[in-house]
C-alpha cells in the first residue's frame, strides 16, 4: 500500500513539474526543497543557528537582484534567486563560523592566530540545482591583526569543491598540491586584497573532517598566508552568478 502511495505521489510532482515548464517555470523551481525555518531576504542580513554556533547569511554582495535563505539547524536553502552576471558572482549564501563584519558566532575560537590552526577539519554537505552557474567553496579569512569588525586584509583563501565551467577563480593557475587524498589546481591572483584558490580536479557534494589547516599550511609555504596572521572565519557556500535557487546547505560542521 505505501508503495503505491509513493507512486502516485512521484506521479503527481512529475506532473506538477511538467505544468511548471508549461507555464513558464523551470524544473529547478519544481525541486526546491521545502524546509521549515528562519527566513533570512536582507543583502547582509544573517541568523544564528546551531544554537548559535554558526550563522547563515545570505550575503547579496554583488547585485540588486533579489534573494532569500531559510535557515535551519544545520544548513539553509536558497529560495528565491534568479541572477544574471556575466562576470563576477552576485552573492555569497553561506554558514559562517568566527567573526564576520563584527558579528562573532558563539564560543568561537577566531580570531586565531595561523600558526595554532593544526585540527582545523569541516564536513560539509550540499546539493545544488540542474541549472545556473555557480560555484560550492569554502572561505577562509585572514588579517594581520586578530580583527572582528570590517573585510580582513591579509588573504582570501578559497577552497572550491565544484564549479560550473564558465565560472573560474580569481587570477592564474599556478600550481597543483595534494591535499585529502585527492588533487587541487591551485590558482593565485588579487582584486582587493590577495586570493589563493584549490579547486577540486574531481568535484564533490560532500566532503567529511576535510583538513582545512593543511589548504593554510600550502598557503604559507607559497607565502602568501603569514603565521603571525589570524584567521578571522571560516565560511562554506555558494557564489552563484546565473541562477541560484536551490542551493542548498544540507549539514555543515567545523571543529578546532
Amino acid at each position: 500500500m505505501n508503495g503505491r502511495r509513493r507512486a502516485t505521489s512521484g506521479m503527481i510532482v512529475a506532473l506538477l513539474a511538467v505544468l511548471s515548464v508549461l507555464l513558464g517555470g523551470s524544473p529547478a523551481t519544481a525541486t526546491t526543497p521545502r524546509v521549515e525555518g528562519t527566513r533570512v531576504c536582507g543583502k547582509t542580513e544573517s541568523t544564528p543557528v546551531a544554537g548559535g554556533r554558526y550563522e547563515a547569511q545570505n550575503n547579496v554582495w554583488g547585485a540588486d537582484t533579489p534573494q532569500c535563505i531559510t535557515a535551519f539547524d544545520t544548513g539553509f536553502v536558497v529560495d528565491p534567486a534568479d541572477h544574471h552576471k556575466e562576470h563576477e558572482p552576485a552573492s555569497y549564501p553561506s554558514m559562517v563560523w568566527g567573526c564576520n563584519y563584527g558579528n562573532c558566532t558563539k564560543d568561537s575560537p577566531f580570531p586565531k592566530p595561523v600558526s595554532q590552526l593544526a585540527g582545523l577539519r569541516s564536513s560539509w554537505s550540499v546539493a545544488v540545482p540542474p541549472t545556473g552557474d555557480y560555484n560550492v567553496s569554502y572561505d577562509l579569512w585572514m588579517d594581520p591583526t586578530p580583527r572582528r569588525n570590517g573585510r580582513p586584509t591579509g588573504l582570501e583563501l578559497m577552497i572550491w569543491l565544484k564549479n560550473t565551467p564558465r565560472v573560474q577563480p580569481i587570477g592564474e593557475k599556478k600550481a597543483e598540491v595534494s591535499i585529502g587524498g585527492t588533487t587541487w589546481d591551485v590558482w593565485l591572483g588579487a582584486i582587493d586584497l590577495p586570493t589563493i584558490s584549490y579547486v577540486r580536479r574531481q568535484p564533490t557534494l560532500e566532503v567529511t573532517d576535510l583538513p582545512l589547516d593543511q589548504f593554510v599550511a600550502d598557503a604559507q609555504r607559497r607565502g602568501v598566508a603569514k603565521p603571525e596572521w589570524f584567521m578571522t572565519s571560516v565560511q562554506a557556500g555558494f557564489e552563484p552568478w546565473i541562477g541560484g535557487r536551490g542551493l542548498t546547505t544540507k549539514s555543515f560542521s567545523a571543529t578546532l
